[in-house]
C-alpha cells in the first residue's frame, strides 16, 4: 500500500499479535500490501453485483488499513468507516488522505449514525472478529436506507484451512480444544484476533433475530454441474456461498 512499507506492516503485526508464528505474520503483510489490487477488485464486484456506487453513501464496517473505503471512494462513493483500534485509524486516515473519508471509531457492536442514513453497506472479513454479531448485524440493518443494500462476506467454518491461523481444521473443533490446538502449532491464540468461527446456517439464524425483513439476493450465471447444484440449492432456500471458502451475502432490506 502507498506509503506503508513492509517494516511498517511487520511492526504493526508483531505489536498488535506478539504471539503469531512468521507464517501468520507473512500472510498478513502480504495481505495488507497487496489491499490496494484486492479492494479495487473487491469495488468491481460490489457494482457488477449490489450496485453503482458513484454518489451513494456507503458504510464500510471494519476499514482496518483504508484500502476497501479507499477504492470505494476513488470509484466516487461517500464513504465512512468505523473500526475499534486508534492505531488501525491512523493509518486509514494517512492512506486516505486525498479523499474525504469520514473514519470513525465505535464501541465494536453501536455504530454511531442515525437511523436509515446509508445506501448501502460492506463489510468484508469483519463479522468474524466482533464481540457480538448480532447486535452488529441489526445496527447495519437500523441505519441502512429501506431497499439499501449490504455486502456481507466472512470466512466459511467449513473450509478446511481457516484464513488466519492458517491451520486445517481448527475452525471445527470446540473452543477449548482449538485453543489448545493452536497452542501445540505455535499459533496466535484466538483472543488476540477476537476469532470467532460462523457456518452459513449460523449467519442466518443471526440475519433473522435482528428483527429486520430483508432477503437475499442472487445473481449467478453458472452453466453445467455448478449451475445445476446452485438451481438446486436455491430450491431449498440456500445460497450456493455455502459451499465457498468465502461466505458472501447480498442483502436488501425490506
Amino acid at each position: 500500500m502507498k506509503d506503508l512499507t513492509e517494516q511498517q506492516v511487520r511492526e504493526y503485526f508483531r505489536k498488535r499479535y506478539p504471539l503469531a508464528s512468521k507464517k501468520e505474520i507473512d500472510k498478513q503483510i502480504n495481505d495488507w500490501l497487496n489491499k490496494e489490487k484486492a479492494s479495487e477488485a473487491l469495488v468491481k464486484f460490489f457494482i457488477d453485483r449490489v450496485g453503482e456506487v458513484k454518489g451513494r453513501k456507503l458504510l464500510d464496517v471494519g476499514f482496518g488499513s483504508g484500502g476497501v473505503s479507499v477504492a470505494f471512494a476513488k470509484a466516487g462513493a461517500i464513504v465512512s468507516g468505523v473500526d475499534i483500534e486508534e492505531d488501525l485509524k491512523e493509518i486509514a486516515e494517512k492512506y486516505g488522505q486525498e479523499f474525504n473519508i469520514d473514519f470513525k471509531i465505535y464501541n465494536g457492536s453501536e455504530l454511531p449514525f442515525e437511523n436509515d442514513y446509508f445506501d448501502y453497506i460492506a463489510s468484508s472479513s469483519v463479522l468474524e472478529h466482533v464481540s457480538h454479531p448480532e447486535k452488529v448485524l441489526k445496527e447495519m440493518f437500523r441505519v441502512l436506507k429501506p431497499k439499501g443494500r449490504i455486502l456481507l462476506s466472512l470466512p466459511n467454518k467449513y473450509y478446511p484451512v481457516e484464513t488466519h491461523t492458517l491451520a486445517w481444521f481448527v475452525s471445527y473443533m470446540p473452543r477449548w480444544m482449538a485453543k489448545k490446538y493452536l497452542k501445540i502449532l505455535k499459533r496466535s491464540p484466538l483472543e488476540h484476533d477476537n476469532l470467532h468461527f460462523y457456518s452459513y446456517f449460523q449467519i442466518i439464524d443471526m440475519l433473522k433475530k435482528t428483527g429486520y425483513k430483508y432477503r437475499v439476493l442472487y445473481k449467478e450465471n453458472s452453466t453445467g454441474l455448478k449451475g445445476v447444484v446452485v438451481k438446486i440449492l436455491k430450491k431449498l432456500g440456500i445460497h450456493y456461498t455455502i459451499l465457498l471458502k468465502q461466505l458472501t451475502f447480498i442483502l436488501e432490506k425490506a
